[in-house]
């Protein structure tokens, strides 16, 4: 499995966590290191919950 499939399934198994969040907080950042693809787990990500990225945002964390 690739890092994105696994943090796919990861979020995906906890959608309650994210559908229970208010909007007016502020979003939850997830740090990602140069294995993940923000723009491909954005994609399928919206597929299982449209308003997702209302909740949530990546940040790749650059290089040491």
């Amino acid at each position: 499995m690739s890092d994105d499939q696994g943090l796919i399934q990861l979020l995906s198994n906890n959608l309650d966590y994210f559908r229970a969040k208010p909007v007016n907080i502020p979003k939850i950042t997830i740090l990602l290191d140069d294995g993940y693809h923000p723009d491909k787990l954005t994609v399928e990500l919206q597929k299982v919950y449209p308003q997702i990225m209302t909740k949530i945002r990546f940040q790749l964390v650059p290089k040491r």
